[in-house]
């Protein structure tokens, strides 16, 4: 190693070891800043370029780069995001949080000509900010941060591990190869966007049907199911009773594992499960009634009102004990569990019934 070199290279070490202080900062500030604004990201990778990298950089471009301090890659951060819309939402929320130079920065998504397909990836300079306490000699530093979606960063992993850097390398065949998966992924990206956004048109639309109940022919999925247990007047108004007689609070939490189970009761959309709802209030209010004689139950789960909305329509309903002991079994795969339970509706059947015969009989 030449004089120039070993200059350059005592240099180098001096740098990574400040950068690798930037590297955790500025980690956890996108790290914080993505948790607080809702940013789902899938990965938040970085890494302090190599010597060998930069020594090999110095030797291909010695016209360009002569020193250390010149790289404004040495240290670089990748934001990996699920959809495109993800990354200008990150790409915001790294100029809040940082210096950037957007002057040096590129947009490989805007520079590929309109008829090319290729490396899509958005680069931008930062540096941290001076105003936030961080010493002098950090916030000098300049370092790059890369977003991109999950294919995109596939296709360039991908493209970069087969050891193609520029396209005068490679045979013209190979470049159309290229560009082919690159048009295919990106047309991915693009669908998954679309997906993505019909599925918050329908949630939206779903949630105003229910609010204006006028979502009675809507099918009964894990969507529609969660968003009727949490909107529904209907709903409420049950929540409402059932915390008046346990004196605590309801926790709203995931219904999807009761969709099996309500569909053992023929409940198909959401007009059934209004229906049932309506059907079985007064019942699910004395089962509960029934149960906090021999327990005291304060904070309760929204859950709770489907296992009671359940359980009074096997009470109640008009099913013989070997349908009860199927219906259980089919929704919960567990014959030891379905003919416990068939014996605990049974026996509610015989004390709930009974009760409100005499009460029939006294004109009560």
């Amino acid at each position: 190693m030449n004089l120039k070199l070993q200059i350059q290279k005592q240099n180098y070490d001096e740098l990574a070891a400040k950068y690798a202080e930037v590297e955790k900062i500025a980690t956890n500030l996108l790290k914080e800043e993505f948790s607080r604004t809702g940013i789902a990201i899938m990965q938040l990778p970085s890494r302090i370029k190599s010597w060998e990298s930069v020594e090999a950089k110095f030797m291909k471009k010695p016209d360009r780069y002569s020193k250390v301090e010149e790289l404004t890659d040495l240290l670089g951060l990748r934001v990996i995001c699920y959809f495109l819309s993800q990354v200008d939402e990150a790409a915001e929320a790294v100029k809040r949080i940082f210096d950037c130079d957007l002057e040096h920065s590129e947009d490989k998504r805007h520079s590929l000509p309109p008829e090319a397909f290729g490396y899509l990836s958005l680069h931008i300079q930062c540096s941290l900010k001076k105003d936030m306490g961080f010493p002098e000699e950090l916030t000098e530093l300049s370092f790059e941060i890369q977003l991109r979606t999950i294919l995109q960063h596939a296709w360039a992993e991908i493209e970069h591990d087969l050891g193609y850097k520029t396209v005068l390398e490679i045979p013209r065949n190979v470049r159309r190869e290229f560009a082919r998966i690159a048009g295919l992924l990106e047309i991915a990206d693009n669908t998954f966007e679309n997906i993505k956004n019909s599925i918050g048109e329908y949630e939206t639309e779903t949630l105003q049907r229910i609010h204006n109940d006028t979502a009675d022919q809507m099918s009964l999925d894990m969507l529609t199911l969660n968003a009727f247990m949490k909107y529904s007047n209907a709903m409420q108004n049950l929540y409402c009773d059932m915390t008046q007689l346990t004196g605590g609070t309801m926790m709203p939490v995931g219904a999807e594992g009761y969709l099996s189970i309500l569909e053992e009761l023929g409940i198909k959309t959401l007009g059934d499960l209004h229906a049932l709802v309506n059907e079985e209030h007064d019942h699910v209010l004395q089962l509960l009634q029934h149960a906090l004689q021999f327990s005291d139950l304060e904070e309760i789960t929204s859950n709770a009102a489907l296992f009671y909305l359940f359980r009074a329509r096997m009470v109640w309903g008009d099913y013989s004990r070997k349908e009860i002991t199927e219906i259980y079994y089919r929704a919960t795969e567990d014959r030891k569990k379905a003919e416990s339970n068939t014996k605990i509706v049974i026996g509610l059947r015989k004390e709930l019934l009974n009760v409100k015969e005499k009460v029939f009989r006294n004109g009560i």
